[in-house]
């Protein structure tokens, strides 16, 4: 009887497991690797917060407050988690679809004490129940959209309601002019507007800035808004 097909099936296997054996060597010193260069990012991370503290004379604490600071100022002017409750709350219905009667574009800021707040994306869409309002944000661009199935005029207002933000004269969320020696100044396409912000009406590529700044401060309105193609 010839053997021949045995020992090649024999051969084959031993091959294999060889292979295999090889195959788990390597990820084995992979995984020694990654452990080792895991130690080194652990000590030198170590070493940074040592470093800052003695360099800058500050506990690490310290950096862990200020992001917690920063993020409860971004959580102050995120967009509400009812959307439908915002949009209700600023006399507009939900629709199924944008619509295309009235189809404009403004640009809004916020800056306080020379640092920008970010206009959050998501105002007046409902991505759950996919329902939309005629004024919403779809990114933190600071652009507002209007499109709506009917023509008629928009109001900052009905912006700000959808937000959540407080917003009159001389107010803008929950900085008051006057108030802790600060100043709300309104600028419209570059000019102040002293009237109730609340009136302002929505028009086409129209910038809408508001500057928060410390008496004494002369506050100015930021550069004109470069739009990008296709608004």
């Amino acid at each position: 009887m010839n053997d021949t097909p045995k020992r090649d099936r024999r051969l084959e296997a031993q091959k294999r497991a060889a292979e295999l054996r090889l195959q788990e060597q390597r990820r084995a010193r992979r995984r020694q690797a990654l452990i080792g260069g895991g130690a080194v990012v652990a000590v030198l991370a170590v070493a940074g917060i040592v470093t800052a503290v003695v360099v800058n004379g500050q506990q690490p604490s310290t950096s862990a407050a200020s992001t917690s600071t920063s993020s409860a100022s971004a959580t102050a002017w995120a967009a509400p988690a009812d959307v439908e409750g915002a949009v209700r709350a600023a006399g507009l219905q939900m629709l199924t679809a944008e619509g295309t009667a009235l189809h404009i574009h403004q640009h809004l800021t916020v800056t306080v004490d020379g640092a920008p707040v970010a206009v959050p994306a998501g105002i007046g869409i409902d991505e759950a129940q996919q329902r939309i309002s005629p004024i919403h944000t779809h990114d933190k661009s600071g652009i507002i959209h209007v499109e709506s199935a009917e023509v008629r005029t928009f109001t900052l207002a009905e912006v700000f309601a959808e937000w959540g933000q407080k917003l009159g004269p001389g107010q803008v969320g929950e900085y008051r002019d006057g108030v802790d020696g600060q100043t709300v100044t309104v600028f419209v396409n570059g000019k102040t507007f002293t009237g109730d912000p609340r009136t302002i009406p929505l028009t086409s590529h129209e910038d809408i800035d508001f500057v928060v700044a410390k008496k004494g401060t002369t506050a100015s309105a930021p550069k004109a808004f470069a739009w990008p193609s296709g608004y």
